[in-house]
């Protein structure tokens, strides 16, 4: 038997099929939920300006940083985004909120490269490309601002140090000019002054060239400037449909999945195999038309269906095990049906069946199926009304299938243990499979009493009809008795309409029947076997064209 662990990918399939309005219905939403927000928000432009970023005197390497090289990109990726850049960006475009400026910049660094692409988004192509001018304008003069600083403090550094040289300077020379050429010390203080006048240039030279590097600071370029965009970058109604797409298709799924693990009633052939533990012998498929007074023929699309159950069946059952139970979960026409298509396929197939009516609460029994009578029938030989033979006429057209009603006395007299293993076995003796149709196990635990003395039991389930909880109930009943489960059929949600509508077809007259009053209880007016257990059971008339 399969179990739920060996699910296959047709197995899936058949949870999409089952909730497929359920999956589109979804995904149908979840797109149009993505086409009004499409359809709701505000358009947005976006206009980019590329700058290369050139080092400068006041760039020193960053110990483990990211890009290499004496700037560091991101560092100045922060700086584009800083209050002071922003500031000043906000003063070129008129503009009091300079946090609101800073929300829709944004800075990237390409990859390998010295560059800074900065991206400013506004709701207007202009604005677009005027915010992205407008910073990198203030963030080249913020640059640029600072290489300058930093020269400029340099400068002033070097000037107090070379002013300071320069008093040294005034008091050696004014101290050399008090002394005679001869006097002891000249020598040293004039070497003193040399220095002194020596190191004084050296600062001048200094002073010079950060003067020169003054004049020629530059902190970066534009490369690439901002243009006005042609269409804004958002919404992107391509990217939020496939977003809508991509939330509404796995909701949609697990949506149709907790439909099917929450579903009550039987609704497909996987529902029998996961959740009640059951083979699926036959599944007449939904688009096959049922009538309850309708046994199929054999070519068409429902008889072959009941021929591969006929050959599965038999291929199950030795020569000595010929009686099958057919019950139904809840009350209806299920069991009937399969129970009558069922023998009728094995005596199509040669086979000597004879189909037992043994649930008298069907509206829809074997009689009514085959065209036979109901009385006398099963209940009336368990009473000892009338013997087996005379209650088992031969089915219309098909000469080698028996049919035996559930007698007027069905309602009252129901099986016993003794009754139906005698009754059984003496169908059997006479080299014939018996089909027999059993009450419904949601309501009745004949069909269990009746199992327990038969080869073989095969559950009919009606689907859209039959609950889950109750399948698997019967299908437990079933495995507590030691006769084999082979299985369930599932048949369509609708059977069809009732036909009130006698069919046609000669029945079989039992010789010696005792006449039949009319009234509720037709049976009252025969006279009980006397030797039940004696009785033989005498076969069907033969037709004309049936072989011996």
């Amino acid at each position: 038997m399969r179990t739920p662990a060996a699910r296959t990918l047709a197995d899936y399939g058949v949870i999409v099929r089952r909730s497929w309005w359920l999956i589109i219905g979804t995904v149908a939403a979840a797109l149009a939920a993505g086409f009004a927000y499409t359809s709701l928000s505000e358009e947005v432009y976006e206009s980019t300006s590329s700058i290369l970023v050139l080092p400068t005197a006041s760039d020193t390497e960053v110990a483990g940083a990211r890009t290499a090289g004496q700037v560091n990109l991101d560092t100045e990726a922060q700086l584009v985004k800083s209050t002071e850049v922003a500031v000043a960006a906000a003063e070129a475009l008129g503009s009091a909120d300079a946090d609101d400026l800073v929300s829709r910049v944004s800075v990237t660094v390409p990859p390998n490269t010295a560059v800074l692409e900065i991206a400013f988004r506004a709701g207007d192509a202009e604005a677009a490309k005027a915010g992205a001018v407008a910073f990198s304008e203030a963030y080249l003069e913020h640059r640029r601002a600072g290489a300058t600083a930093s020269l400029e403090s340099a400068i002033a550094a070097d000037t107090v140090e070379l002013d300071a040289v320069k008093a040294d300077i005034a008091a050696a020379e004014a101290e050399l000019s008090g002394m005679d050429s001869g006097e002891n010390g000249r020598s040293r203080l004039e070497a003193e002054l040399d220095g002194l006048q020596q190191q004084a240039d050296e600062i001048e030279a200094e002073i010079a060239g950060i003067e020169a590097q003054q004049g020629a600071v530059s902190p970066g370029r534009v490369i690439n400037q901002a243009s006005v965009p042609g269409k804004p970058v958002s919404p992107n109604a391509m990217f939020n449909l496939a977003a809508a797409l991509g939330i509404g298709l796995p909701l949609g799924l697990i949506l149709a999945w907790a439909r099917h693990r929450l579903a009550r009633k039987v609704a497909y052939p996987t529902d029998l195999v996961e959740r009640c533990e059951l083979d699926v012998l036959a599944s007449v498929p939904p688009t096959v038309k049922f009538q309850r007074r309708e046994v199929f023929g054999a070519y068409s699309p429902g008889g072959r269906v009941f021929s591969q159950l006929r050959n599965v069946v038999s291929a199950q059952l030795t020569h000595d095990r010929r009686v099958i139970v057919v019950a139904g979960v809840a009350p209806g026409p299920a069991a009937s049906v399969v129970a009558a298509n069922l023998a009728t396929a094995m005596a199509r197939a040669g086979d000597r069946a004879t189909a037992v009516a043994a649930n008298p609460s069907t509206t829809v029994g074997l009689p009514e199926l085959f065209g036979t009578d109901s009385v006398p029938g099963l209940a009336d030989v368990w009473s000892g009304r009338v013997d087996l033979a005379v209650a088992t006429q031969a089915a219309p057209r098909q000469p080698s299938l028996n049919v035996i009603g559930p007698g007027a006395a069905a309602r009252a007299t129901g099986p016993t243990s003794e009754a139906a293993a005698e009754t059984f076995s003496k169908l059997a003796e006479a080299g014939r499979f018996v089909v027999v149709d059993a009450p419904p196990l949601s309501c009745s635990a004949d069909a269990q009493l009746l199992a327990g003395h038969a080869d073989a039991v095969i559950l009919a389930v009606q689907s859209g009809r039959d609950s889950i909880g109750e399948t698997a109930a019967a299908a437990l009943a079933m495995r507590q008795i030691d006769t084999p489960l082979l299985g369930a059929v599932l048949l369509p949600s609708v059977l069809g309409p009732m036909n009130t509508v006698p069919l046609p077809g000669a029945r079989r007259e039992a010789p010696h029947t005792p006449a039949v009053s009319e009234d509720e209880t037709p049976t009252d007016s025969l006279e009980p076997v006397e030797d039940l257990e004696t009785t033989q059971v005498i076969p069907a008339v033969r037709s004309a064209v049936e072989p011996r």
